[in-house]
């Protein structure tokens, strides 16, 4: 009988293996979207980015938070949980600063792991940016979501900005 293939425990511990996992499934999405790039053009394949990261959104935010100990549903709660889904668990340099009371900045700096080579158009990271704008909407309508910098548009990170909205106004 064939002994079957094992990954030695040694060489490929889970750490290495979770790694590993992420490492093609970002792969397997960087090529996905590429190919919807190449079959359907640009508008349709930002607008089908959409779609799917407002889905994502509704599935994955509120439990998220919740599993991460975020109860608040302030600016800095909300882009928290973007510095540990994206940060900590995904892998990218993240950082969270408040540069007016108001105004939660996130930046997360290179290099960008899902499209490594910045070789899509910067219009579908402003449609994947929806999952965020999303989330907002999910976990208080008083924060306003702006992009204000893209790795894909030249800038040196990518950058939104959480602001809290006067519910007054």
């Amino acid at each position: 009988m064939d002994k079957y293939p094992v990954l030695p425990e040694e060489e490929w511990p889970e750490i290495r293996k979770a790694k590993a996992s992420n490492k093609t499934g970002w792969s397997y999405f960087e090529n996905l979207v590429k190919t919807l790039h190449q079959e359907l053009g640009e508008d349709k394949t930002a607008e089908l980015l959409e779609v799917f990261m407002r889905g994502n959104a509704h599935r994955f935010v509120v439990p998220a938070m919740k599993s991460f100990g975020l109860e608040g549903n302030d600016a800095w709660s909300l882009a928290s949980y973007f510095k540990l889904a994206t940060g900590d668990i995904i892998g990218y340099k993240t950082e969270l600063s408040r540069p007016e009371p108001n105004v939660v900045s996130y930046r997360l700096y290179p290099p960008c792991l899902w499209f490594p080579k910045l070789d899509i158009p910067p219009s579908f990271c402003e449609a994947m940016g929806c999952f965020e704008k999303e989330a907002a909407k999910i976990v208080n309508p008083n924060i306003e979501i702006k992009h204000t910098k893209l790795m894909t548009a030249g800038d040196d990170y990518c950058e939104l900005l959480f602001i809290e909205k006067d519910p007054n106004d």
